[in-house]
């Protein structure tokens, strides 16, 4: 005989020890839910039966997590933009963003099969920062999405990001709102990031800081994780970096008074269009220019 089939198993691991067995669930215990223990003898010939029965408590969710950014921080983004991202004011649970943040155009309707369904979702290590991918086959030429569809932004156009207040946080709760930003679309960018062409002042003095200007917006994330201060001997120098708005102003002052430093800059660093100081998001095989470079950094220093 088997269990009612209205039951839904519960995923998790059994430890069993002299005298007792401990049920450890995979996923977290819903609350306002009951669970029953089932068992029947070894031989399975005995019909199921109920061992124990035990219910979760029904929790008050308050709602008080809020979008605290949208990225890019531009008011105009390429037409071969590569990726959003959205910061929460709080660790949130992974998966219920699915279906939850979309692409609407000019008159507010939803922009079907612009942005790339990810599963898993593509969170940063704290749950808190979420990059959202655009199509990245409707963007590249030539490729079958893009000569079927066509390219998910259209130049002279706007777009809105809108985040639905559905996506829950970490202990369930339903966003206290929801958010969204509206971006112009410009022209695309199809061109590899070239540190020599950036706005370099070095400091000289002690009081002065590290002032670089990019030629075009940077993707926020990857200038945290790919843009670093080092000394004469290699070794990162400590310090305070922030980025504006826009990421395209960088000031870095550093903790010491030394400034015999140089910027070292990772070649996987990116531009808002996926294009990286190596090479071209979207290349043109026939243009010499848009050939990949070698190496793993670029270095700037005082003397370029």
């Amino acid at each position: 005989m088997r269990p009612d089939p209205g039951l839904v198993t519960t995923a998790g691991s059994w430890l069993r020890t002299s005298g007792e067995a401990r049920f450890t669930p995979r996923f977290p215990a819903v609350p306002g839910t009951e669970y029953l223990v089932l068992g029947r003898p070894a031989d399975g010939e005995a019909p199921w039966r109920e061992l124990a029965r035990a219910g979760v408590p029904t929790i008050e969710l308050v709602s008080h997590t809020v979008v605290e950014k949208i990225d890019p921080g531009v008011d105009v983004v390429p037409a071969n933009l590569l990726r959003f991202a959205v910061t929460f004011s709080a660790q949130m649970d992974e998966g219920s963003a699915a279906g939850r943040i979309l692409l609407l155009d000019e008159s507010g309707a939803v922009m079907p099969g612009v942005l790339l369904e990810m599963p898993p979702e593509l969170w940063d290590r704290d749950r808190r920062h979420l990059t959202v991918l655009l199509e990245p086959g409707r963007i590249k030429r030539g490729l079958q999405p893009n000569l079927l569809a066509g390219a998910p932004l259209r130049e002279g156009g706007t777009v809105t990001l809108a985040v639905d207040p559905g996506i829950r946080d970490a202990e369930g709760a339903r966003m206290l709102e929801g958010a969204q930003r509206t971006y112009r679309v410009g022209p695309p960018i199809r061109s590899r990031i070239d540190p020599t062409q950036w706005q370099v002042r070095w400091p000289h003095a002690e009081s002065d800081a590290l002032v670089v200007r990019f030629d075009r917006p940077l993707d926020r994330a990857l200038v945290r994780r790919y843009l670093h201060v080092v000394d004469a001997e290699a070794h990162e120098v400590a310090g305070r970096a922030v980025l504006d708005e826009d990421a395209r102003r960088w000031v870095f002052t550093p903790e010491a008074d030394d400034r015999d430093f140089a910027l070292r800059v990772d070649v996987r660093l990116e531009d808002l269009a996926g294009n990286s100081v190596r090479r071209v998001f979207d290349r043109d095989l026939r243009r010499s220019e848009d050939d990949g470079i070698g190496g793993a950094h670029v270095v700037l220093t005082p003397g370029d």
